[in-house]
């Protein structure tokens, strides 16, 4: 039985922490690989922030008409079926937040630990039996007790959210704004205001710099994973998911224009993590390690909200029949689904021990495209298939909202398939079987 515990404001840091992690600080050098003018580089996060919040306004509606556990898995069985939804929710279970987890893990214990804690931190360490990278080890272990904290309770969970994510938001915010109001610290980029939209990149390197832009900015639809858990959810599911998408939007730009006031779009594209890289020119070794600590604890409240969500999937699903029936166990004692949320750090442990950090975030965020435009496009599917089902909140920027960020979905996926790129057929392999799957072995099952 679910309890609605998690209030507004732990609602919208899980949110906001779900999406401020290891993507705003090594996408920037990835995209600034593909584009070489600074104005198409601000134009492109700015397209992405503008997508992210079109997805947060269609999926708050979806909320809060259905807040139930199992993100965008009930919208779509209720939209188009039992197929689309194991389908989705198969590719959600094995590509979408495993590989986002384990690209979060690698990347902080690889970029943040070790300035913390020195280079020893990155050691191999024997485990007696076999001797395994340290990086590899501390993600693990990063993933493990997370996962454990999430097995105790949601309460706890959702009270260290809201700690680990206002303080990085509001740290690096000001920080960001000081660099770009250039207080006698920095200058803007003369090659900024030089190079301007020209020369302009391509279809292909658009759809490549966009992918990084994307999995920077996932996690706007968190809250509704846990819609079954949130007090007053016709109110505060909206709030949460709107607000905390916004918030995020606004500081991820300035940060990016706070990257462009630091490096010439050559150096962003070799600064290897952005906000390391930016801390160090600007203040020296004192302000790589505050900045340090602050993406340090921005990545554990994003790791910590994709762990909380992502274990619903399986636990919906569950329920449906479409995932082993162990995945629906609640636990007696916290009331957590803990069956699913150690499935997910095994298989996030699994990917982690992959050691394919670069491939880990462009399969996470082709599988996240996939599976957010499908949720999306179910607000229009919804509004004709069932208009008089009561809406607490209803969207107003219809249909403009759903259109923009599909149509911006379908250019990147199209243009990258097109390509031939290996994360994006990886994808949509694993959700054409899985639907292939349910059409030829548990369709005729569940009959």
């Amino acid at each position: 039985m679910e309890t609605r515990h998690l209030g507004r404001w732990a609602a919208q840091a899980l949110v906001a922490g779900s999406m401020l992690g290891i993507g705003i600080f090594i996408s920037p050098p990835v995209v600034a690989t593909h584009v070489q003018s600074p104005l198409w580089f601000l134009a492109l996060w700015l397209a992405g922030g503008l997508a992210a919040l079109c997805g947060a306004l269609c999926v708050a509606e979806l909320g809060a008409m259905m807040p139930r556990a199992g993100g965008e898995y009930p919208y779509l069985r209720a939209a188009y079926g039992p197929g689309i939804a194991f389908a989705t929710g198969w590719l959600q279970l094995l590509a979408t937040f495993p590989g986002s987890l384990a690209a979060m893990a690698v990347g902080t214990t690889t970029f943040q630990l070790p300035v913390l804690l020195g280079p020893s931190f990155a050691a191999p360490v024997d485990l007696g039996v076999a001797t395994m990278e340290g990086p590899t080890f501390w993600a693990i272990a990063l993933v493990v007790g997370l996962t454990a904290l999430n097995h105790i309770g949601i309460v706890l969970s959702g009270r260290v959210q809201l700690v680990v994510t206002v303080i990085p938001l509001a740290v690096l915010l000001a920080v960001s704004l000081f660099v770009v109001g250039d207080i006698g610290t920095v200058e803007v980029s003369r090659e900024s205001l030089r190079v301007g939209l020209s020369p302009g990149p391509s279809a292909a390197e658009i759809a490549q710099a966009y992918l990084p832009i994307y999995f920077a900015y996932s996690g706007w639809n968190a809250a509704i994973y846990i819609g079954g858990e949130i007090a007053d959810p016709g109110k505060n599911l909206p709030r949460a998911v709107v607000g905390g998408t916004a918030m995020v939007a606004v500081l991820y730009f300035v940060l990016c224009a706070g990257y462009l006031a630091v490096f010439d779009m050559s150096a962003l594209a070799g600064a290897g993590e952005a906000g390391t890289a930016a801390a160090g020119a600007l203040f020296g070794h004192a302000g790589v390690i505050v900045v340090t600590l602050m993406i340090l604890l921005a990545m554990l409240g994003s790791i910590n909200g994709t762990v909380m969500a992502g274990s619903r999937i399986a636990y919906a699903m569950a329920g449906q029949r479409h995932c082993f029936t162990a995945a629906g166990q609640l636990s007696p004692r916290f009331g957590t689904p803990v069956v699913a949320l150690w499935l997910q750090a095994a298989l996030a442990t699994a990917l982690i021990l992959s050691r394919q950090f670069d491939q880990l975030m462009d399969y996470a965020a082709a599988a996240m495209l996939i599976s957010g435009s499908l949720a999306v496009a179910s607000v229009i599917a919804l509004r004709r298939k069932d208009p008089e089902h009561p809406r607490p909140y209803r969207l107003g920027f219809y249909p403009w909202a759903p259109l923009i960020y599909i149509g911006s979905s379908v250019f990147v996926l199209g243009a990258l398939a097109v390509k031939g790129d290996l994360s994006v057929l990886m994808a949509a392999g694993w959700f054409a079987l899985a639907l292939l799957f349910h059409g030829l072995v548990v369709a005729p099952r569940l009959r």
